[in-house]
C-alpha cells in the first residue's frame, strides 16, 4: 500500500452492497461470456475459449463511442506509465535481533539463523511462501514461512559449527529433532 500509495477498503463477505463494482464485474462476466453456458469437457477447454470471447469483445464498438474497445485501449496504453526497471517484491518487512539460540521472531514464529550470527540486528522478509534473514546487504537464511502460531522452524545446518564443538550435545539438540 506504501510503494503503490493506495488505500485498503476490506468488504465483507456476503453484502454485496460493499463492493458493488466487484459484484457488477462477476454480473457482467457471467451475463456476457457465461450465456448461453458454454459448452466443454473439463476446466481446460473451458480456459481455452474465455480468451477467444474475450478477443471476441474487444472488436465491439459500445453505445457511446466512435471506436472498438481495442482502439479505444490502444490509445490508453500510450498513455500508461513505463513498468519499473525492476519488479517489485510484495514482502512484509520487519527488523530483529538474533537471539542467543540463533533464532530471529517473525510473526509469532522463530526461524533459526548461522550460529555465526547471533546478536545481530537483521532484516526480516516475509513473502507469502518464504521467510528471507538479511544481515548488513547479505542474505543469511532462507525457510519456507510457517502461518502457525509460536512455532520454531530450524535448518540444522545452521547449528553444524557449534555441534561440532559440542559433539555431546548432540541428543538434546533441538535442530536435529
Amino acid at each position: 500500500m506504501s510503494h503503490y500509495l493506495f488505500e485498503a477498503r476490506f468488504g465483507r463477505p456476503g453484502k454485496g452492497n460493499d463492493k458493488g463494482i466487484v459484484e457488477g464485474q462477476v454480473g457482467y462476466a457471467r451475463r456476457n461470456f457465461m450465456v448461453p453456458i458454454p459448452r466443454a469437457a473439463g476446466f481446460e477447454e473451458l480456459n481455452e475459449q474465455l480468451p477467444k470471447k474475450c478477443r471476441e469483445r474487444r472488436n465491439r464498438r459500445l453505445r457511446g463511442h466512435k471506436q472498438t474497445i481495442a482502439e479505444r485501449f490502444e490509445r490508453d496504453r500510450s498513455a500508461f506509465l513505463p513498468l519499473p526497471p525492476v519488479p517489485y517484491e510484495a514482502f512484509a518487512e520487519d527488523s530483529s535481533t538474533v537471539s542467543s539460540t540463533s533464532l530471529v521472531r517473525f510473526m509469532s514464529n522463530d526461524y533459526s539463523v548461522p550460529v555465526a550470527c547471533g546478536y545481530r540486528d537483521v532484516l526480516v522478509k516475509g513473502y507469502v511462501h518464504e521467510v528471507a534473514i538479511v544481515c548488513g546487504n547479505k542474505e543469511i537464511a532462507r525457510h519456507d514461512r510457517c502461518y502457525d502460531k509460536e512455532d520454531v522452524v530450524f535448518d540444522p545446518m545452521h547449528y553444524l559449527p557449534l555441534l561440532e564443538r559440542k559433539a555431546g550435545a548432540l541428543d538434546q539438540a533441538a535442530p536435529l529433532r
